[in-house]
C-alpha cells in the first residue's frame, strides 16, 4: 500500500508528527511496537504542548500537580513542581490520537527500508510492504550521532504491600545526588518510579554497598539498591515495597543524530536529539520537535523547497543539543566536589566543541517559516543568535536596515511606509537594530522615537 508519508516509531514524537500530517491531508502510516514503561516528570511547558494535543483533559494520562523535593552536593534543596505520565499511557493516548486523524497505524517493526523508484519501501515483521517517497524515523536512537559522556538510566517501578507497616506514601518527587550517580523517584497512590542514572561501566568511580565492600558493585542491577544506602529517605520509601515490573535500562546520555542531507528522510525524537534526563526536557523536545518535523514536511508537500526546510529542521535541533548539553554540563559541575562521577562527566561535557566564537553582527541567507512554508530569507546572524532573525515585530530587519542606512533623513515614519509596517513596531525593530550594533551609521539621537 502507497502513502504519501510513513513514520518509522510510534512514541510521543513519531505519534504527533503522523496525526498533525495527517490532519493536514497527508497519507499517513505509522508503524511501530509497544512504548517501554517508566514514568516521565512534566513541565509546565510540556503540559501546554500536551494540551496542543488534545491531552489536556484525558483522565488517567497526567496526574499532577505535585511538589519536587531534593538536596545536591553541599546540601542545596531542589524544590519545586512537577506533573506525571507513565510513558505507556502517554504513548497509547498519543497514538489513538494519530488513529483518530486517519492515520494507517500498524502495531509492527519494520525490518529493512529501501529506496527505489522514487520511494521508500519498508519490510515489516508481519511480511507487509509499505512505500512512500518521505520516511520519517522516530525509532530512538539509531545511526551516526555526537554525543556526550555515556551515561544509563535503570528504572524499576514498585508497589507498597498491603500489609507494609508504615504511612502511605507522600505523593510527590525527589531528586538526589549519590556518590556514583543520581537518582530520581516518585511516589503516588501505592507505587513508585525509581530511576538511577550512572555510567554503565563504574570504573574509577565504581560504588560500594555497604554490606559488600569487595568486590565493587558495578553492576546497573545494583543501583537502586545503592542509591537507597545512600539515601535515606528513598531507602524509607522502598520499605515495605516489592518489585512490580521487570528492570528496564536505557541510555541516558545526551545525543544528536546526525541528518544527511536527504530531503526524503527525517528524524524525530530521540532519532534527532536526546537530552541527558538531568535537564529533564525529553517530553518536551518530543513534542516540539514533532510540530518542528511536520511543518517542514507539510512545507515541502505544499510545494515548497525540499533543502531550505530540511536545513531549518537541523538547524534548530543542533541548537537544541547546544542548549542542553550546557544546561546539562552545569548541573554536573555543581556537584563536581561530590564524586569522581560528577567530576569526570562534568569535564566530558565541557570537552565537547564549544560554541561558535563571538563574531560581528552580519546578514547571511537563511531558512524561516514564512506562513506555512520554510523559505530561504535573509536574516540578521549574531553570536545571540547563530540560526539568524528575520523579523521583530514583525518587521523584517534586513529590509529596514536597509532602509535606516540609504534614506538621507530617516525616521521612523518613513520606516514605516518603507516596510509597510505599524510605527510602534518598526521603533522596536530599530532599538533591536541599535542594540546588535549592526546599523553601518549612526542614527541620530531622535530617529527611534519620533517621526
Amino acid at each position: 500500500m502507497s502513502h504519501d508519508v510513513l513514520v518509522i516509531g510510534a512514541g510521543p514524537a513519531g505519534s504527533v508528527t503522523a496525526r498533525r500530517l495527517a490532519a493536514a491531508g497527508a497519507r499517513v502510516a505509522l508503524v511501530g511496537a509497544a512504548a517501554r514503561a517508566g514514568w516521565e516528570g512534566l513541565s509546565r511547558r510540556s503540559l501546554a504542548l500536551l494540551a496542543e494535543e488534545g491531552l489536556d483533559g484525558a483522565p488517567g494520562i497526567v496526574d499532577g500537580p505535585f511538589a519536587r523535593s531534593g538536596e545536591w552536593a553541599g546540601g542545596r534543596s531542589v524544590v519545586g513542581t512537577e506533573w506525571l505520565v507513565e510513558r505507556r499511557a502517554l504513548a497509547a493516548a498519543l497514538r489513538w490520537r494519530a488513529r483518530a486523524a486517519g492515520v494507517d497505524d500498524r502495531r509492527d517493526t519494520v525490518t529493512s527500508l529501501k529506496w527505489g523508484g522514487g520511494q521508500w519501501r519498508g519490510l515489516t515483521r508481519a511480511g507487509g510492504t509499505l512505500a512512500a517517497p518521505l520516511v520519517i524515523e522516530a525509532r530512538g536512537r539509531r545511526g551516526p550521532e555526537r554525543h556526550g559522556p555515556l551515561l544509563l538510566a535503570v528504572g524499576r517501578q514498585f508497589r507498597r504491600l498491603r500489609d507494609a507497616a508504615g504511612a502511605p506514601f507522600q505523593p510527590g518527587t525527589h531528586i538526589h545526588a549519590t556518590d556514583f550517580g543520581w537518582c530520581w523517584w516518585a511516589a503516588q497512590a501505592d507505587a513508585l518510579w525509581v530511576q538511577v542514572v550512572g555510567r554503565p561501566r563504574a570504573g574509577r568511580a565504581s560504588i560500594t554497598h555497604p554490606a559488600m565492600p569487595h568486590p565493587p558493585m558495578a553492576h546497573p542491577a545494583a543501583w537502586i539498591a545503592a542509591a537507597a544506602a545512600q539515601i535515606p529517605a528513598l531507602a524509607c520509601a522502598l520499605a515495605g515495597c516489592r518489585p512490580d515490573d521487570d528492570l528496564a535500562a536505557s541510555p541516558a546520555h545526551a545525543r544528536l543524530g546526525l541528518q544527511a542531507r536527504d530531503t526524503t528522510r527525517w528524524r524525530v525524537g530521540d532519532a534527532a536529539l536526546a537530552l541527558d534526563p538531568l535537564s529533564g526536557q525529553g517530553v518536551y523536545e518530543a513534542l516540539r520537535g514533532a510540530r518542528l518535523v511536520a511543518t517542514a514536511v507539510q512545507s515541502v508537500m505544499c510545494g515548497g523547497d525540499a533543502l531550505p526546510a530540511h536545513r531549518f529542521v537541523t538547524e534548530r535541533q543542533e541548537e537544541s543539543w547546544a542548549s542542553g548539553v550546557r544546561t546539562a554540563g552545569a548541573f554536573y559541575r555543581e556537584n563536581a566536589g561530590r564524586s569522581a562521577f560528577w567530576s569526570e562527566t562534568a569535564a566530558a561535557y565541557e570537552r565537547l566543541p564549544p560554541s561558535a566564537a563571538p563574531f560581528a553582527p552580519r546578514v547571511e541567507r537563511r531558512p524561516v517559516l514564512s506562513g506555512d512554508r520554510i523559505q530561504e530569507r535573509d536574516v540578521i546572524v549574531t553570536a545571540q543568535h547563530p540560526r539568524g532573525v528575520w523579523h521583530v515585530a514583525d518587521v523584517p530587519l534586513v529590509s529596514l536596515k536597509g532602509y535606516l542606512e540609504s534614506a538621507e533623513h530617516a525616521t521612523v515614519t518613513g520606516a514605516a511606509a518603507a516596510v509597510d509596517r505599524p510605527a510602534a513596531a518598526v521603533a522596536s525593530a530599530i532599538h533591536w537594530l541599535e542594540q546588535t550594533g549592526i546599523l553601518a551609521r549612526r542614527l541620530r539621537p531622535g530617529v527611534p522615537l519620533g517621526g
